[in-house]
């Protein structure tokens, strides 16, 4: 759907991935918006190169999946080298071993690619719709009132002289603007948690030639002390070098031939120093892999020094601003759950955004999205910062992909605005089942269940709130046998849509289709599903956008394996917003989303 030819409603501070996935999700619903960065060059470099499966499946909702899989590469193997030759290689181990894709995950594997060429797919997805990035614009202040935003801002002058000031006023404002950004301050939200002073890295990309050329590795160096005296340490109370090493050397093989995104860590590194040298640098190398003659080290596009900080804020904004991504919250980049986090943010946000700019749903939508995202953002802080001292100490194992850190599992089942109806039944019978066994002498356990944002023991039931599952093998009904083309549900959910799957031999279809008729038809679809080797009188799903047959069953399976509640309502950020019986329970939902309908 493309952006109304208009002034832009949404000015989005800050053009990285959350801010520009932010301004696809609303163009993506009609939304024009204005997106400014204050730098005036394109950031190079790998980054947060890491795309976890859920983000994959979400970038499949702006129809932008195929554009990143055709270049990004598997996660590579990790190669750890005996030193101090650092030729013979000690281990070897895959970070995340590869799945299978399954009818309800069709992406298992996380994905390696450079923020920058993941960016410029950005680029050219936003330049459909007739948007780009302004570099050098500066947001320097801003007021808001019940009614718009009004800002003040600078461009850079290409003369390097005083930039041009421009003030202006928009309905709404998101800072996506990092941890350092204005809009957070000057908005006054609260930034609590920590700086880890003594964990310190240095990071970037480096040209190596004589190294095995492969994406696919990983190449590991531990190094207990070294001559250099910007790398050298002590050691601390006369521990054995064995289990303090002095300098960890990480070097990732990328997308780019002879490209390598580094890693240089450990605690008593004089990494600022380090970092602001690229000759001791490439020294640093050099002697801590070994001194090896195979290998040359060449040019360092770009460096930082980095120490993690660890920050949250307690909300996402208030009024017309909010924030999203690194703005709200910063942590370690163990576990690579960063720029997935951010993604995500932008995906809650922007489909409510987007229905509170038509006026289709009231302002009060958008206390959801931090009610639903803060417990997220706690948990991955909770798992990346775990993960940060695992690896300081250098835990075995610890180099190995968790599973929940995939996202699948992520969820807002606490959410006041989802509804589950199916929840309450199966609650229902399982007492039944209790009281049953509590009459032989069984023990029953009815503790309330917790919030778990991961979704780490949810044992795979599905429940409102949850991801939404694929599935494949759904054959479009159709008046020609020669036109039954095989179909996933991925195809069909989008960032613009709420999509209404009524699975006929449980709901009444014709009334629930019926009534989804009341709702905006721009931003509503509906699918039915049928059982293998059956048909529905066209007079029956007249009203109905899709009718698809669930050839092999992967539909009911997933989405209604006890046969309870056929009204399943996918949002538009592919979380599973209502698990109703009928019309009466799609209607409830609705309203929590539109308000009066």
């Amino acid at each position: 759907m493309a952006a109304e030819n208009h002034s832009p409603k949404v000015l989005i501070v800050g053009g990285g991935p959350s801010g520009l996935i932010l301004a696809l999700s609303l163009l993506h619903n009609g939304v024009p918006v204005r997106i400014i960065e204050k730098t005036s060059q394109p950031r190079l470099g790998q980054r947060g190169a890491g795309l976890m499966p859920r983000t994959l499946e979400l970038f499949s909702y702006l129809r932008i999946v195929d554009d990143v899989t055709k270049i990004a590469i598997q996660t590579p193997r990790v190669r750890l080298y005996r030193m101090p030759g650092g030729v013979e290689v000690k281990h070897e181990f895959e970070m995340s071993p590869h799945q299978n894709p399954t009818p309800t995950h069709p992406y298992l594997n996380p994905l390696m690619l450079g923020q920058d060429r993941l960016e410029s797919i950005f680029h050219k997805a936003l330049a459909s719709y007739g948007c780009s990035v302004e570099l050098g614009t500066e947001l320097k202040t801003f007021e808001q009132n019940e009614h718009h935003v009004r800002v003040k801002l600078v461009k850079e002058s290409s003369s390097g002289g005083e930039g041009e000031h421009e003030e202006a006023e928009y309905d709404w404002m998101i800072g996506t603007d990092g941890a350092r950004g204005v809009v957070r301050k000057q908005l006054g939200l609260s930034f609590l948690g920590e700086t880890r002073n003594i964990e310190n890295f240095i990071v970037g990309d480096i040209i190596v030639d004589g190294l095995a050329q492969k994406a696919s590795l990983s190449h590991l160096w531990f190094i207990p002390l070294t001559s250099d005296p910007l790398c050298s340490i002590g050691i601390c109370g006369g521990m054995s070098q064995t289990f303090s090493p002095a300098i960890r050397i990480s070097l990732r093989g990328t997308e780019t031939s002879n490209l390598f995104n580094f890693v240089v860590g450990g605690k008593n590194v004089n990494h600022a120093e380090l970092s602001k040298d690229p000759d001791a640098l490439r020294r640093c190398f050099m002697q801590n892999t070994g001194n090896r003659a195979d290998l040359k080290f060449c040019n360092i596009p770009w460096m930082s020094h980095y120490t993690p900080n660890i920050r949250m804020v307690d909300k996402f904004g208030y009024g017309r601003v909010y924030i999203a991504g690194d703005a709200g919250h910063v942590h370690s980049p163990t576990g690579g759950q960063g720029v997935n986090t951010g993604i995500q943010d932008s995906f809650n946000l922007g489909w409510k955004l987007a229905l509170v700019v038509k006026g289709i749903a009231p302002p009060s939508l958008l206390q959801s999205f931090s009610e639903e995202r803060i417990p997220v953002i706690a948990e991955m802080i909770n798992q990346t910062t775990k993960l940060l001292k695992r690896t300081l100490d250098n835990e075995p194992g610890v180099l190995k992909t968790n599973g929940t850190l995939y996202q699948l599992g992520v969820n807002y089942r606490w959410s006041s605005i989802v509804v589950d109806e199916r929840k309450s039944i199966d609650a229902a019978r399982e007492a039944e089942e209790d009281a049953y066994m509590e009459d032989y002498g069984f023990y029953s356990d009815d503790e309330e269940e917790k919030v778990d944002s991961y979704g780490e023991e949810h044992g795979g039931r599905l429940r409102a709130g949850d991801r939404a599952p694929d599935s494949s093998g759904l054959i479009l009904q159709s008046s020609s046998p020669f036109s039954r083309k095989s179909f996933q549900l991925f195809q069909i959910f989008d960032a613009a849509h709420h999509t209404i799957l009524i699975f006929s031999d449980i709901a009444k279809h014709l009334k629930v289709l019926q009534h989804a008729s009341r709702y905006p038809e721009s931003i509503i679809r509906t699918v039915v599903i049928i059982r293998s080797r059956t048909t529905l009188p066209s007079a029956d799903v007249k009203y109905a956008d899709y009718v698809f047959e669930d050839r092999d069953g992967h539909a009911y399976e997933s989405y209604c394996p006890t046969n309870v509640c056929g009204v399943c309502i996918v949002r538009p950020d592919g979380v599973l917003g209502a698990i109703v019986k009928d019309s009466v329970g799609m209607h409830r939902y609705f309203q929590g989303i539109f308000g009066r309908v």
